[in-house]
Order: structure tokens, then sequence, then C-alpha cells
């Protein structure tokens, strides 16, 4: 995004928490909050060291030199990097209250094969809804390769903090000028430019049963005509085990809630006759009083990760006009995820042993009644079993910024991009364990003899293992200039070309890893799957800025009114053609007041992920859910399809006012409205729970002949043993992702901030942002009602971020308040909805610019504390995982004290 630029050149634009800083780092003065010039490396700016200054592209336009039309930006500049305390990109994020994961810790457990990931989501837009985003990352201007075994949209943490300059977001539809995925927005991180020295960084983090580490080393060099940027950074924490928080239990009762508890357990359960019997420790039976034991707080609560991480950048100018560029983007992540083998968070194999043990078994225990016949056992066996996880992120483009003809610039890129991710989950070989429990060699109570080593060690040696492999490459080439004058200024267009391929490969692997040599075929056996998608796509593009009221022609009440115009005509190899316009109006009434609106269409085309070829794609055999008899069986259909488009008609209007009797007040809010339409998502469970609601009809069929059952589970891999030859299933229920709905959401977002300078005392900044969402409809295909998804754990309805600085010479304090609001749980498997307290934390960033000279100087020492008061999360009551935080919508962290040392060279 960004150009060259001669001087003067000065269109950089500040948000209230970025004017503070400025403000209070000592960049800026009060009067000064509209404009300030970019900083140089020591903390000056480029006008005082008449160095040429940078004209910086907004993100919402290609055209240099104007705001984004009718959109607003906000921005996360250096400094206000520096007062999070964020080790990673996805950290940074979620100090933002218009992105879905604010003031959590995310999704990102580790557990499964497509949960690795933390997908950015502007107003929780997309969330869950199939393998892509519909909040498009980009790295200064350019897109990212697809990260996930399940999903194709970026991973931002891939993106080194320390090289980050400043981050813009949009929160409107952006399609009519980016193409798929900007539906709900566009997130654009911008890489640090014209560094002059080094800059060494220290943090170490210490929380409760946590720590965090980050180093980075930064090195710049500027010369006539060009520059070179070199950024190393190491990143980490440990884990986070749901035992060293008093709020985790999966035994709700004494807080009003069901009891969740698993029934694998140390002693083991018998089920005969249809009554569960708890075994005790001597031998002896419980009729219908099973064990029960806290599954999963041997679980990681959050994982282990790792981050090696680095960027290269140069420029050179070759001639007068032609200057040449090239960026490189690496990432390698390690993260490791201990799970018990009782719990239920990934897998069959993961979850203990229930086996079928027969009469004739020498570890069979007797079941009054029951007369020798077979028994289920249930147990857990002990130990615990760590997740791997590795992904690798390698991003590399070249290009040139050209001076065309008559005050015209052009920008060509060749955009390359892949990441490697490799996930290896280990558990329990159930095959060998049902074998050797019919066979009576396997000891499955854990009362009496132990089971020999050798059987112990095969039964522990199962994996999982998922590998995906996704690549980018892309050119794109860009012109914007001048067209002609009006009477309220110059006409400037955009035009440009874009051709990108895409291919996403993934493979599956099941099976022992090192089979012992007294395994039969079939439990030594390995199964395995892959698949591909590739897909290219050509697109056109344009824009017009034109500003029909300017200061040749302004009136009382009309300063300004420019209006603009953009549009985009995608192709696609696989989903056809779209076109997507928007059109922009903002005016000026009066000097500090401007009013914006915008109407568009945006789109997202369906993620190579969710192809009908996908990973996941699976027939699965399940539990006869039409009559429930144990002799019977349905069939699920799980995984990809063939998708349309997800389209999108977005609305936006707001302003921005800055009067200048009070020069240090700005005031911004947006509204915005999206009809969001064909979601991609996959019908939950209703249509097996919910058999007289007709929408669900067209997602399942009840005793199917031959023909359809065969018809319909062809491609299929099998999931579960089932013969249609030999018995037919009583329902197959088609569970896979879907066009499934349409959803309409409206809200605001609102940044209000106040700076002013009290002498001796220092200088303050007040701010105040946030996002109200009104909204948040969905409506199922074919059915007439409306379900509302607002004020539940899927869109919560309020979400803000206070803050007040201050600084006085070398010193800056910061306090920043995070609050969630409350909501409704309805994960409560029948139970009930429970209401959700709200979550407030606070933040608290110091700052000190240490006095000195030579290697004494340039040094600064922060000191961090995220969630000051140690804050508890509100207690959230899950049946689907372990009970007591929400992580999509709070962290359980708690408080967590880092210290920082900066040092520039």
């Amino acid at each position: 995004m960004g150009h060259r630029c001669h001087p003067p050149c000065r269109y950089v634009t500040v948000t209230p928490l970025a004017t503070a800083l400025a403000l209070l780092l000592g960049t800026a003065s009060v009067p000064a909050l509209a404009q300030v010039a970019p900083a140089t490396a020591q903390g000056g700016t480029a006008a005082d060291t008449g160095e040429p200054l940078e004209e910086i592209i907004v993100t919402g336009t290609s055209i240099r030199g104007i705001q984004a039309p009718s959109s607003a930006v906000s921005t996360v500049t250096r400094d206000d990097i520096v007062a999070t305390g964020s080790t990673t990109a996805t950290e940074l994020l979620r100090s933002l209250p218009q992105v879905g994961n604010f003031n959590s810790t995310g999704s990102n457990t580790g557990f499964g094969q497509a949960n690795f990931v933390d997908q950015p989501a502007i107003h929780g837009v997309g969330v869950g809804n199939g393998g892509g985003g519909l909040t498009l990352v980009l790295f200064d201007g350019l897109r990212l390769p697809g990260a996930g075994i399940n999903q194709t949209a970026p991973d931002p943490s891939a993106i080194p903090v320390s090289a980050l300059e400043r981050v813009e977001v949009i929160a409107d539809g952006a399609s009519s000028i980016y193409g798929s995925d900007a539906v709900a927005g566009v997130i654009n991180f911008i890489p640090r430019r014209n560094y002059d020295g080094a800059e060494t960084h220290l943090q170490a983090g210490f929380g409760n049963s946590y720590d965090t580490q980050n180093f980075s080393q930064l090195f710049g060099k500027t010369w006539d005509g060009g520059s070179i940027l070199l950024d190393y950074e190491h990143s980490g924490n440990s884990e986070l085990k749901p035992s060293s928080r008093s709020y985790m239990s999966d035994n709700a009762t004494s807080k009003g809630w069901g009891d969740n508890r698993v029934q694998n357990c140390p002693v083991a359960n018998i089920t005969a006759g249809g009554v569960t019997y708890g075994l005790t420790a001597t031998g002896a039976l419980k009729a219908g009083q099973p064990n029960k034991c806290e599954g999963r707080l041997d679980d990681d609560l959050y994982p282990d990760q790792h981050r090696d991480q680095g960027l290269i950048s140069i420029r050179q100018a070759i001639t007068d006009g032609i200057e040449l560029f090239a960026n490189e983007i690496y990432s390698r992540r390690v993260m490791t995820t201990r799970m018990s083998s009782t719990s239920a968070q990934a897998s069959p194999n993961n979850s203990g042993f229930s086996v079928t043990v027969p009469g004739s078994s020498p570890y069979y225990v007797p079941v009054p009644g029951l007369g020798g016949g077979d028994e289920t056992v249930t147990y857990y066996p002990g130990g615990s079993f760590l997740n791997h996880t590795t992904t690798s992120t390698q991003v590399a483009n070249v290009g040139a910024d050209i001076d065309l003809t008559h005050g015209w610039q052009g920008k060509v890129v060749g955009n390359f991009g892949f990441e490697r991710d490799d996930v290896r989950q280990n558990g329990l070989n159930q095959t060998l364990a049902t074998d050797l429990a019919a066979a009576g060699t396997l000891n499955p109570t854990g009362i009496g003899a132990a089971n020999s080593p050798a059987v112990t060690s095969a039964l522990r040696d199962y994996q999982t293992r998922y590998s995906g492999e996704q690549f980018l490459e892309e050119g794109l080439f860009k012109a914007d200039g001048p067209l002609f004058d009006l009477p309220g200024g110059t006409i400037k267009a955009a035009v440009g070309a874009d051709i990108r391929h895409e291919r996403f490969a993934a493979s599956n692997s099941v099976g022992p890893t090192n089979p012992a040599s007294w395994l039969t075929a079939s439990e030594a056996a390995v199964s395995s799957f892959s698949s591909i998608g590739e897909r290219d796509v050509k697109s056109v593009f344009g824009e017009l800025s034109v500003p029909i009221v300017g200061d040749g022609n302004a009136v009382p009440g009309i300063r300004a009114v420019n209006l603009s115009l953009a549009t985009r005509y995608d192709s696609y190899s696989d989903v056809g053609d779209t076109t997507n316009p928007k059109v922009g109006l903002t005016y000026t009434p009066f000097d500090g007041l401007t009013l914006r609106g915008s109407f568009g269409s945006s789109f997202h085309a369906p993620s190579l992920a969710d192809a009908g070829t996908a990973i996941d794609t699976r027939a699965i055999r399940f539990s006869d859910f039409v009559s429930f008899d144990p002799n019977k069986y349905s069939i699920i259909l799980a995984g990809g399809n063939k998708l349309k488009p997800e389209t999108a008609d977005t609305y936006s209007a707001g302003f921005d006012y800055k009067p200048k009797e009070l020069p240090g007040l700005k005031v911004s809010s947006s509204y915005f409205r999206i009809d969001y339409y064909n979601v991609i998502t996959f019908p939950t469970f209703n249509p097996v729970t919910q058999p007289q609601n007709p929408v669900y009809d067209a997602y399942r069929l009840y005793n199917p002949t031959l023909a359809q059952a065969q018809a319909l589970t062809n491609g299929f891999r099998h999931d579960g043993n089932f013969d249609l030859s030999a018995q037919l299933p009583t329902a197959i229920y088609d569970l896979r992702r879907q066009n499934f709905a349409d959803e309409f959401i409206q809200g605001i977002d609102f940044d209000i901030s106040y700076g002013w300078d009290a002498g001796r005392v220092g200088a303050f900044t007040a701010g105040l942002a946030g996002t109200w969402l009104w909204q948040f409809d969905q409506k199922v295909k074919g059915a007439t009602s409306i379900n509302t998804l607002l004020n539940t754990d899927y869109a919560i309805d309020f979400k803000a971020r206070a803050s007040l600085m201050w600084t006085l010479d070398a010193y800056t304090a910061g306090v920043f308040v995070n609050y969630t609001n409350g909501y409704s749980n309805a994960s409560t498997g029948g139970l009930g909805v429970q209401k959700v307290d709200s979550f407030t934390t606070a933040d608290l960033h110091l700052a000190w610019n240490v006095p000195g000279q030579g290697m004494m100087g340039g040094i600064q020492a922060t000191l961090d504390i995220n969630n000051v008061f140690d804050t508890d999360p509100p207690y959230y009551y899950n049946t689907n995982g372990i009970s007591g935080v929400d992580l999509t919508a709070a962290s359980p962290l708690g408080r967590v004290i880092s210290i920082g040392l900066t040092k520039k060279w």
C-alpha cells in the first residue's frame, strides 16, 4: 500500500489513542492533533531531521493522498502496540473491541485440527462459518496464504510484532477494492520502513502457573534512494492447566447446573442389562451409581506455544521514476497441548476405553442376574497424551513503484506465499483394546493383575495425523492519478488488475506409528485420506474520487462534498463470476464535522477447505436416532460440500467531529448494517434432535432404500463399520457444511477521546472506544421464523475499552479498562439458558525513557500488567467441553506482569 512521495507530503491519519500516545511521548503538541509527521527511528520526526516525508496510503482505497472514502479507519500505531504489551499479532488484535476475540484468549486450544488458528472476525461476523474468514487480513496491502487443515483464513500470528509500524482496520465491506473475504472488513498490518539503527527488545511475563517470553532484534539502514530492514523475533508462552484455576470444574451442581463429569475413571464402570455399576477399588459393584471424575482437568486450557519469526524488507530506487522493493516474512510456530486419556475434547481415541468383555474373560466381573452375559467396561488407564502442531509460513513479494506520465504512479507486484501445517494427535488404540478384551488378554478394569508393558505400550501407540499445505501465487498491477479538475478539486482515479492462483492440499492418516509384531493386520492398519483443491482468479477493478464541493466552490453550510465510486469484477475458475460496486459520500457542513455514508456489495468465495473433497468429509456410523434400537444404526454425513459464494449488501453511515474550539476533542461514530446471504455453516444437530421440524427435512432421509443409501454415501470414506448391503440405516442425516442461512446484522462503532496539557503536571488523554450490536438475526433457508443470535456467545451485544494516558518528561503511564457485556448461554444440554455475567478487566502500562548518552542512551523500560486485579472470568457452563470459562469471550490467564527493556542503538 505504500508508495514514494516528493516532499512536501504529509498525509498521516491519527486516531484518538494514537494521537494521545504521540502527544504523551512528546512527538506532538495539543493543537496538532489532526496531523503529525511520522516519527523516525530515534524518536524525532522526518520534518525535524530534514528527511523526505512519506505519503501514507490508508487502507480501503487504491488512490494516493485521500482518506478511505466514506469508511472509518481505526489505526493502531507503533506506540499503541508498545502500550498493549502484546507478544504476538493475535494478542494485539484482542485489544480492539470491534474484533471478535476482544478481551479473551480465543478458541486456539490445539485439541483439534481446526482450532489452532484464531481467525480475526470484525464484529464477530463469520465465526464458525466454514473454513474461510469474512475479515480480510493483509500484510502491507497484500494477501497472505491461508493457514490450517480445515480452513484457509490467514494466521495473523505469523507476522512479527516487532516489525510492525501500525495496523489499520476498516469495519466496512470492501470487496469493491480487495475482492473476496472483505465482507465484515479489512485488517492491514503495515511494516516499519526507513529505520536507521538497531533495536533490541526483551520482555518476560509472569502469572499464576503461566509465563511468556519475547525477544526481538531489529536492524535498519537507509541511504540515498534505498533502505533495508532486518527483523528477528522469538516469542513463547507456557501452557495453562484447568487444575490451576479454582473455577474450572465439570461438576456444576453447586452452581445450579448439571454434573458434566465423565465416566471413564481410574476405577472402572460396568454396564450390563441396562444398568451401570460403579466398581470400587476392592471390586464391589454399586448398582446405578457410576463412578464419575473430572475428566478434563489435566487438559491444557491454553497451549504451550513458541514462535520464531523474521522479516526482510529492501527498497532501492534505480532511476528517478522507478523504485524496486522486496519483502519476505518467515514464521515457524510449535504448539504442544497435553490431554488426559479421559478427555472428550478431541476424538474417541483420547477418551479412555469402552470395551465389551465376554463372560469367558478371566477379567470378567460377575454382575448379579446377568448370567455370564457380555458386559461393557469403561475405564481410564491413566497417563496423558501430547498433541503437537507445527506451522511454517513464508511470504515473499517483489515489485516496483513507477512514476508514470501526467502525475500517475503505478505499482506492479508479484506475491508468493505458502503455509505448511502438521498436526499430530496421540491417543489410544481402541481397535486393539476391543480385540484384546474380547480375547480375554486385556484387563480393562484396573482391578487385579496389571496389563503387561508390551500391551500397555501397544495400546498407547496410536496417532491421528493431519498435514496441510496452502499456496498463493499472485500478480498485481495498479495505477492511480489525477484525471481533470472540477471547481471542488481534482478528480482522481485508480485502475488495476489482479491474477491469483490458490492451492490447498491436506492429508490424514490414523493408526499405530510403530506397530508391534504381534498385532493383527487390522490392529496395525493405518488408514489414510487426502484432498486437493485449486482455483484461479482473474480480477479487474477501478475507483474514482470526485470532489463535488471543495475549497474552490465552498459555501456556508457546504464546506466539502466528495463522491467515491468503486467496482471490482472477479472471475473464479470454480464458482463463477461476481461484480461488486461501492458508492460513498462524505459531506462537511462546517470545519470540524464530516458526515459520511456508503453502500456496497461484498462476497466470499467458498473456502477450498470446504469443498466436497475436504479432509473431514466422511460418512459416520451413529446410534439409531429413530427408534433408539441398539441393533440398528444411522449415518451422518460430515465435512465439505459443493457450495455457492456467500454474498452481502453492506451499509454504513457515520460522522467525525473535531471542533476547532476544543482541539483536543475527537468524536467518531459509524453505523453499520450487513445483509449477509448464503451463509456457509453446518445445520448443527437440529436435523437429528428436531424430527418434527420441517425446516430440517432437506437435511435428512428416513428409511432409505439401498439405491438411495448408496447414492448419498457414494465416494465418502467410512468412519465406523457399516455394510449397506447387509443392513440399511434407519436414517441418513446430511450435516455437512451448507449454504444454510441468511444473517442480518446492525450496530455502531464509536471512538471518543480528549487530550489536554496540564502544564507542569503533564499531559493527559482520555478515550473510550467500543462496539454496540443492535441486531444479529439468522434465518435458516426454508424457515419463516427468525432466530436471533444477539446477546448470545455467538454475538455479544456490547464491548468497550476505556483509556487514560499521562506523560511527563521521560515518564508515561496508561490505564485501560476492558468491558465485555453479559450474554445468554444455551449450550447447557437442555438445562435451560444460563445468564453469563459481564467481564471487566483493567490493564496498566508504565514506560520510562532512561536518561543517558552513548551506550546508556536510547533505553526504554516498560512494565505492563494485564488484568491488574486478577479478575476471574464469569462462570460458563458447557456440556461440550470443560466448564468454567468461555474462551471466546473471556480469558483464564489472570494477572500477567510483564517487564520489558528496549534499547535503540
